[in-house]
């Protein structure tokens, strides 16, 4: 068989083997419906000989559109983070598209604003915006210019967004310690700031109050297992009464067990700990630990799903698809000793 030249495979090659015309080949790679099957399958088969490289840019110029998409991320050495820009990129690739990244040295909407001007230079269809904080201001200043969408939002941002139910996530894990005879629960919550660690410190109190049960003192965390450690020693030598714990996430979490168990605290014959995310390393803490599970992936498939239907023109307004965490039981949580 002849081989291509190394500088690759162009169109004109890929016409010429397959005895069409160059207009043909690109008919046939964009998914044109007016192509005879028995041409399309010879073009292909052409195309598949040659390992032909579409080029994105080429293609670009016939469709209008450059198969790209921009993803905006902030704190991306957290696992959340971290977790949701590796499914979004996931499921680009699946549906056709590659993705470019550029992460916020600060979560500022000024900042947010140039990068997705640099995005657009490179002639993004469209946007993902990972939006931790706060993200009132970011939806006005982006407006028109670019299909987007925002992950982890709240709903009373008047944008498109796909979100886990932050809240109710962490209702889930006071209910559950609440349900198993606790009264006295600490919260160590990530960085207020963070939407996340706010909602689910609300979804603690919510508990609390229609419990009719004391709030202790809110401890934060910056998301560290270091952190977690560190609070929990701060409540301790404060002298906190408690029987359980609920942790941010689950590295706080492995934070909390590993001060207990220096402190001489039997986790969970002592102290229950319930933390959030449902790290893949959560299962294989000592003892297993009990967490509230975000399913990433669903988070990656939806928020793709919606932004490729906001690229082809679809009016859908400002829509809030919101996912229910689960609560995964583990070893670290059980009912307190008696006469605790």
């Amino acid at each position: 068989m002849p081989k291509v030249a190394a500088r690759g495979a162009t169109i004109h090659d890929v016409a010429r083997r397959a005895g069409v015309s160059y207009q043909t080949v690109s008919r046939v790679i964009n998914n044109h419906v007016n192509v005879a099957p028995a041409t399309r399958e010879r073009v292909l088969h052409a195309i598949g000989e040659l390992n032909y490289k579409p080029s994105l840019i080429a293609k670009g110029l016939v469709t209008r559109r450059s198969q790209l998409i921009g993803i905006v991320a902030y704190a991306t050495d957290q696992y959340g983070p971290a977790q949701i820009v590796q499914q979004v990129e996931q499921s680009a690739r699946r549906s056709g598209y590659e993705s470019l990244l550029t992460t916020l040295r600060r979560f500022e909407a000024a900042e947010i604003v140039q990068a997705v001007a640099r995005l657009q230079q490179f002639g993004v269809d469209g946007v993902v915006l990972l939006t931790p904080y706060d993200a009132h201001e970011i939806v006005p200043v982006i407006g028109a210019s670019v299909p987007f969408i925002l992950i982890d939002a709240t709903t009373e941002v008047d944008g498109p967004s796909v979100s886990v139910d932050q809240f109710e996530g962490g209702r889930m894990a006071t209910e559950h310690l609440v349900a198993l005879g606790h009264r006295r629960i600490l919260h160590v919550g990530g960085p207020p700031e963070w939407s996340d660690a706010d909602l689910r410190y609300r979804g603690y109190r919510d508990v609390l109050a229609a419990h009719g049960l004391p709030e202790l003192p809110r401890l934060n965390g910056d998301w560290s297992a270091q952190s977690g450690s560190q609070a929990l020693e701060a409540a301790l030598s404060g002298g906190l009464d408690f029987t359980a714990v609920f942790a941010g996430n689950d590295q706080m979490a492995l934070g909390v067990m590993s001060a207990l168990v220096r402190a001489g605290r039997r986790v969970p014959g002592e102290v229950s700990v319930v933390g959030f995310d449902g790290t893949p390393e959560s299962a294989f803490y000592q003892p297993p630990l009990t967490t509230v599970q975000q399913n990433f992936a669903q988070l990656g498939r939806k928020s793709l799903e919606e932004l490729i239907r906001r690229i082809q023109g679809q009016r859908l307004g400002a829509s809030h698809h919101v996912f229910q965490p689960q609560l995964l039981v583990r070893d670290t949580t059980a009912p307190p000793a008696p006469g605790v």
